[in-house]
């Protein structure tokens, strides 16, 4: 019976691809830097669609949302400068006793800072807006300059014989 088992241990049959190789295949693309593939990317998108967009919208959009930042961060410092005013006012005992049991420097400080939190969020929105404004402008003015140039073209009619150039200027 051992010889049975050794007999049908010695003629199983080993699949000759059943050894793995050291290292597995691996493909790596080549390294390139952030800033190097954002210009690859960025080098041949025209961000005015062929003159169809100037940039405008976003430039307005994004002077709006900055002003509107900028608003948020005057009511902060105007909500802080309250708050400890009537802090003061509170201290000195010239104040009304409601404003004084609502704890105005605490609730100062948090108006304050809800506001300057909101106001970085969207400044930051802003600036986006704005470079993006800035690049689609500057785009369309690239566009413009390459199609500004003067075009001879000839034109003729059927009905009535008549042919001749017609001038076009584009500055």
């Amino acid at each position: 019976m051992v010889g049975g088992i050794a007999i049908a241990l010695g003629m199983t049959a080993v699949p000759a691809e059943a050894k793995r190789p050291a290292k597995p295949t691996q493909i790596a693309p080549t390294k390139v830097r952030g800033k190097q593939r954002r210009q690859e990317r960025r080098a041949d998108v025209d961000r005015s669609e062929a003159g169809a967009r100037r940039g405008i919208l976003e430039l307005t959009l994004g002077s709006i949302v900055l002003g509107t930042s900028g608003l948020l961060v005057s009511r902060g410092i105007w909500e802080l400068v309250t708050s400890r005013r009537l802090a003061n006012d509170c201290e000195s005992g010239r104040s009304d006793a409601l404003e004084c049991a609502l704890n105005p420097r605490r609730q100062g400080s948090i108006a304050a800072g809800l506001s300057f939190g909101f106001s970085a969020v969207v400044g930051v929105a802003g600036g986006f807006l704005l470079t993006r404004g800035i690049r689609i402008h500057r785009d369309y003015r690239e566009w413009s300059r390459q199609q500004a140039r003067i075009q001879l073209a000839p034109w003729a009619t059927v009905r009535q014989p008549s042919a001749g150039l017609s001038l076009r200027v584009r500055f």
